[in-house]
């Protein structure tokens, strides 16, 4: 059964919520994805251990994918391991990274762990605090998750900043699993497309027991409180439900991504 989890959305997040519920622009750049095999389709081509020497490229695993036929995944990570690629960059252009995850462990299991560079390699940072870095996980790990979720981040690049490197780290005793990861400037996304997915997704919007959905495909479905806190998180398929059973009668905001686009939708539990 997926994870019920609870964490805050800051003021930026929940400001895309409430300005505009029937699409939010936070996805995709997979006409622009400036990676080597986001999809791990052929394996582990233009990704890499590291870039620590000590740490072990992934395991390709066929099926159960977000994605495509494969993943990558480290089970049972016996120590901090990690694979990443290097993409070019400009300084001064803002770039997103979005991707799949699984993490199962003791909470403290998988990581995006990217950092921009100069031309020299040094490491070029953004942010005064690894706290404030959302390419960092802002200093934190990625929600513990058992089906396919979706993690988005934005950062701007830094004065001499010329490669990205979009990194992952898995750490000891933990599950992590990535698919479809895609990096490159971000909103480039054309509306049109957005718009699309946004259109073709259908539920109720006055809910007692279920919400039931209308969907293109399958999509991660998010239920938020009104005060951005994250109550629900399942993947749905085409023509699923979700049990809201559970929650207190109120008015709640349900976002559905399916990776490379996102909308959002208030409903009433009654």
């Amino acid at each position: 059964m997926p994870k019920f989890a609870t964490y805050y959305l800051n003021n930026r997040e929940m400001k895309k919520i409430f300005t505009t519920l029937t699409v939010l622009a936070v996805v995709s750049l997979s006409a622009q994805n400036l990676l080597t095999n986001p999809s791990f389709e052929n394996d582990l081509e233009g990704w890499a251990a590291g870039p620590n020497s000590s740490y072990t490229a992934p395991e390709v695993v066929t099926g159960d994918s977000q994605d495509g036929d494969k993943h990558v995944a480290y089970v049972s990570a016996t120590a901090t391991t990690g694979f990443y690629q290097a993409v070019d960059v400009t300084e001064g252009e803002t770039y997103e990274i979005n991707f799949w995850y699984k993490a199962s462990g003791d909470d403290t299991d998988a990581r995006l762990w990217s950092i921009f560079r100069d031309a020299d390699g040094n490491a070029v940072y953004t942010t005064g605090a690894t706290e404030e870095d959302p390419f960092r996980t802002n200093n934190g790990y990625l929600e513990p998750a058992t089906e396919w979720t979706y993690h988005t981040a934005q950062m701007p690049a830094g004065p001499s900043a010329v490669s990205l490197e979009v990194a992952f780290r898995a750490y000891n005793g933990g599950n992590a699993s990535f698919d479809n990861v895609q990096a490159g400037v971000a909103g480039t996304m054309s509306v049109s497309d957005i718009n699309n997915f946004a259109d073709a997704v259908k539920m109720n919007t006055v809910v007692t027991n279920r919400l039931t959905l209308q969907l293109p495909e399958r999509s991660t479905v998010n239920i938020y409180t009104v005060e951005g806190r994250l109550v629900s998180s399942h993947r749905v398929d085409s023509n699923g439900s979700i049990d809201t059973s559970s929650l207190a009668k109120g008015v709640y905001v349900v976002t559905v991504s399916n990776g490379k686009a996102k909308t959002s939708q208030k409903i009433v539990k009654k």
